[in-house]
């Protein structure tokens, strides 16, 4: 079995209740989005650096982290750690538990300040995106990144 150092389901899941501890509810797409500009700011000119450390293929990683982070949800479900609402205007949401919140709470690593510190960033700039904002916004980073490569090559 692969060890993923960074993007496990107990990590995203941890990253989740980081998330979810700054930002009320949120769907899916938005706890991906904003999980992923924030490990990756500096892409998105929000850090000096990358809290997962330059890396080439960084976006490559959207697809599978969308699969983790389903199981990183079911993880804090079964532990009855956030909950999922659902609304006409925003489709299903997750929000933490009080048990969730209290362990969000208690996460106070060196790891867990920094990337609190980040997504504060981030949220402040696109807590108003739609999930499909949030992802177009990845997605238009990405083709930058790449005519910059793509011009460094030719």
């Amino acid at each position: 079995m692969k060890n993923k150092l960074f993007n496990g389901r107990f990590e995203l899941a941890l990253r989740i209740l980081l998330v979810l501890g700054q930002k009320e509810s949120a769907s899916l797409d938005k706890l991906l989005a904003f999980d992923f500009i924030t490990t990756y700011a500096s892409s998105f000119n929000l850090s000096k650096d990358n809290l997962h450390g330059d890396n080439t293929f960084n976006y490559s990683e959207v697809a599978s982290r969308r699969a983790m982070m389903d199981k990183g949800i079911s993880l804090l479900r079964m532990y009855n750690l956030i909950d999922i609402n659902y609304s006409d205007q925003n489709g299903y949401e997750y929000r933490l538990t009080s048990l969730g919140r209290s362990i969000e709470r208690q996460i106070d690593d060196q790891y867990a300040i920094e990337y609190r510190q980040v997504l504060s960033n981030v949220i402040g700039k696109y807590s108003q995106f739609s999930s499909k904002k949030l992802m177009k916004l990845i997605d238009s980073n990405l083709m930058k990144e790449l005519e910059q490569v793509d011009g460094i090559l030719y």
